[in-house]
């Protein structure tokens, strides 16, 4: 039997395309609404980055005045010697004169926090005070570099970011790291090269004039005048020359910078009252972590209402600065006792990110909570800890219901309330742009580069082994090179990865709070609630793990903590004998030879395990 080719009619063509055009009518009305809002958020984040670019100006075409040696680092190591010098190896500061040095600015911090504190408090803000404010909204911004590479120049733009008119100060702490090598063959690092461009182009650029700090009549006393006295003429708030005083015992360089009204050829103290923003740089010759990065604005300006920490690789469209700065000042009037308040970014959609890479932290914060726990470094887990000394000292304790459930019968019974301390601001009017502009989540920029240079590395190793033999020579050859740029970046890399593992932050922050930080049921960071289960139940309950911390603290400036004193968990810390076990074995580590052998792995391993348990501090 043959078989025809059926074909429809023409009525029946039009009936399935009539059915076709319904369908997807439906569709598109059913989804119109949510492909506009996708429509507008995409347009509206290209803008954003449109104008992040467009703010950032070609390079100068000249050369730059080279204003930061790295060898300046040789003042604090007159030992060092030529012999015996190696090319991995940081030299080892004085951790002890360190700990000492910031023990009096957090002391000195403590007593200025508690004064402004209870001024801004006590103060009826009238009109003309509100004006008067509003011409620095943010007195203080504080920035913290280490690594910077020819692709990203992220000190750069945000640099460049910076809106003078919203912005008083600007403090960059730079960790200028050199090995021993290095600095006796002259030799300055990438990272170095890097950042001294941006800011040597910055000062350049905008006409910075530097300030001999040490001249300079400016103490805590007279600064404070900038926020208690109506009728002064400044528009920011100077660093403390008491506080540069204590900072230049264990810097590499301090440099004070100011932009002023206009040119003046008057003496340094009658034109100071013409400085317009200032521009401080803090040179530390190793790197001390995440934690004092925040805490030296704070030491710099102690009489400041608040201050603005940010991320190196954080960038502000136009406006945003000033938004941020009115946000806060709104806020701090119907939250009078606001503690941090953070900005999301300009993806996410609305939802929170990671909120501590652009905040502000209070006065008050400061005075009852203490500063950011500088024994927690390199980086990860000081803000969590520092969120949760927020909810210990200054949180509510709340009855929490419906929690008797199966499968969470070990769960609190109370919920700490800590929304009249910590305000989530994620709306367009103050989204900022964090890591690589392409970004469409939250990418450290930190993280991001150094993945990439452990990628890359790990990348040639493979295209080495396929030459066979001749990949010998040319692996020696990377390995031994810091000269070499792609090298230069690995090291910088692997570094910071060997001080975090031998630092060890996550059995600190346990030691310190009993557990890790809760990601919540379903992995979001949890921002209203403590952890479940063995957490706590209540804070302050396992005085074992709390003899245990307070035993093994060595600074000269922690005091015995007590159990029942909230204040305990506002002291600052600064341990020196686990920085120096901690930066000592580093290099120790670094300067062994390199190895794929499996066997030499396993070892190396295990020498590492014993490492970090012997600058374990419980």
């Amino acid at each position: 039997m043959a078989i025809t080719n059926i074909r429809p009619t023409s009525t029946q063509v039009a009936i399935l395309v009539i059915l076709q055009l319904i369908a997807y009518a439906e569709y598109r009305i059913s989804h119109q609404l949510e492909w506009e809002i996708d429509l507008e958020w995409t347009t509206w984040e290209e803008y954003m980055k449109k104008s992040i670019r467009q703010s950032i100006p070609p390079p100068l075409n000249r050369t730059l005045h080279k204003k930061f040696s790295h060898l300046d680092n040789l003042k604090l190591f007159p030992d060092l010697q030529l012999r015996n010098v190696s090319e991995f190896a940081v030299p080892i500061p004085n951790y002890e004169k360190m700990a000492a040095v910031r023990g009096k600015l957090a002391s000195s911090l403590r007593r200025d926090a508690w004064s402004t504190c209870q001024k801004l408090q006590q103060r009826n803000l009238t009109t003309q005070q509100k004006t008067r404010m509003s011409a620095k909204v943010l007195p203080v911004i504080g920035i913290t570099v280490a690594n910077d590479t020819p692709n990203n120049r992220y000190l750069r733009r945000i640099l460049h970011t910076i809106d003078f008119h919203a912005v008083g100060s600007i403090v960059i702490t730079w960790y200028d790291e050199h090995t021993e090598a290095q600095l006796l063959n002259n030799e300055p690092g990438l990272s170095h090269k890097i950042i001294e461009e941006a800011l040597s182009e910055f000062i350049e650029r905008f006409g910075f004039s530097e300030l001999n700090w040490r001249e300079a009549v400016i103490d805590a006393n007279n600064a404070a005048k900038n926020y208690d006295d109506d009728t002064a003429t400044s528009n920011i708030q100077l660093a403390s020359s008491t506080s540069l005083e204590l900072f230049s015992q264990t810097t590499t360089s301090i440099h004070q910078y100011c932009l002023y009204r206009t040119e003046s050829n008057q003496q340094q103290s009658e034109a100071l009252s013409n400085c317009q923003n200032e521009l401080l740089i803090l040179r530390f010759p190793t790197n001390l972590g995440c934690s004092v990065g925040v805490n030296n604005p704070l030491f710099t300006h102690p009489t400041s209402p608040y201050w603005l920490i940010a991320n190196y690789d954080i960038a502000y469209p136009p406006k945003i600065l000033t938004n941020m700065g009115l946000s806060v000042q709104n806020t701090l009037q119907y939250m009078p006792e606001l503690a941090v308040q953070t900005f999301g970014y300009i993806y996410g959609r609305g939802q929170l990110e990671n909120p501590w890479s652009n905040f502000v932290m209070t006065s008050c914060a400061v005075a009852r909570v203490g500063v950011w726990d500088e024994d927690i470094y390199p980086a990860y887990y000081e803000d969590d800890d520092f969120r949760d000394r927020i909810r210990y000292v200054l949180g509510r304790w709340i009855d929490d219901y419906g929690l008797n459930e199966v499968g969470y019968e070990d769960a609190p019974t109370k919920r700490m309330e800590d929304a009249h301390l910590i305000r989530y601001q994620t709306d367009r009017t103050v989204a900022v742009a964090h890591g690589p502009l392409s970004a469409e989540t939250y990418i450290s920029g930190t993280h991001d580069t150094m993945q990439k240079v452990e990628n890359e590395e790990q990348e040639e190793k493979e295209r080495n082994r396929n030459r066979g033999f001749l990949s010998l020579f040319v692996q020696r050859k990377i390995d031994t090179s810091l000269s070499n740029t792609e090298h230069s970046l690995h090291y910088e890399s692997l570094r910071w990865k060997t001080v975090r593992e031998l630092a060890d932050t996550e059995s600190y922050f346990r030691c310190k709070h009993g557990n890790l930080p809760d990601p919540g049921e379903f992995g979001e960071d949890t921002l209203r609630y403590f952890g479940w289960n063995d957490r706590f139940l209540l804070p302050f309950i396992n005085e074992t793990r709390v003899d245990r911390l307070r035993n093994a603290q060595q600074s000269n400036y922690t005091t015995r903590m007590s159990e029942n004193d909230l204040s305990s968990w506002s002291r600052w810390s600064f341990n020196a004998t686990r920085r120096n076990c901690v930066h000592k074995n580093s290099n120790i580590l670094l300067s062994l030879p390199h190895t794929e052998d499996v066997v030499e792995l396993e070892e190396r391993s295990n020498f590492t395990n014993e490492l970090r348990r012997k600058c374990a501090v419980c």
